[in-house]
């Protein structure tokens, strides 16, 4: 049967006895897979899973997941079902908090900070001071924050994909003595203009992550 590239969801075919078969399996990896939260990773499955529940399996599955590669998705509706990951694909681990990203060969934890390479002559502010950094919550928010000293304005960093916005948005920071302009492009580069070199805080953007 053939299927769809991402998902692995089952395509309805003409003439197909029993179509609701076909449609309600594509709709159980959908209810599985979209905004995914699996519980714990583990080797063995539990005694009485709840229907939906979702596991992601550890290094030596057994049981009802004997024959399964490690690293896959188990979902319970009435029955295991089995999801191979594609890379780029992310979850939160209930069990640890931790948001993990499929990179194509194993499940990584996404670090909780991001410490950008600045340009422009930037540098972090010190003396005890935040350097600039950005994190991204599981709700897809990401925020940026620190100071910074002895740049001019213009580019500063880009941000990694899955950390940009759908479309420019314009912010106010502050320079020194005074108000600054913070600009963050779709394509991830983060712009300062009316900086002051001695002082810029980046501190206070906040947005949504382009889905």
């Amino acid at each position: 049967m053939s299927q769809s590239p991402k998902l692995g969801l089952p395509y309805l075919e003409m003439s197909q006895a029993q179509k609701e078969i076909t449609h309600n399996e594509a709709l159980l990896r959908l209810d599985a897979l979209v905004q995914a939260r699996a519980l714990a990773q583990r080797n063995d499955p539990p005694g009485d899973p709840a229907e939906g529940d979702l596991y992601l399996l550890g290094d030596s599955p057994s049981g009802a997941w004997a024959e399964q590669a490690a690293g896959r998705l188990a979902a319970f509706y009435g029955g295991w079902i089995f999801l191979e990951p594609q890379p780029g694909w992310r979850l939160l681990e209930a069990e640890s908090g931790r948001e993990l990203s499929y990179d194509g060969s194993a499940w990584q934890a996404l670090p909780a900070l991001q410490i950008p390479s600045l340009e422009g002559g930037w540098i972090s502010y010190g003396s005890g001071h935040s350097g600039v950094r950005y994190r991204r919550d599981i709700q897809g928010r990401v925020t940026i924050e620190g100071a910074m000293q002895a740049g001019s304005d213009g580019p500063v960093f880009t941000l990694l994909e899955g950390y940009r916005p759908a479309e420019t948005l314009v912010f106010a920071g502050w320079a020194g003595t005074a108000a600054c302009r913070l600009e963050v492009q779709a394509g991830g580069l983060v712009t300062v203009s009316a900086s002051d070199s001695v002082f810029t805080s980046l501190s206070g953007v906040s947005f949504y992550a382009a889905a």
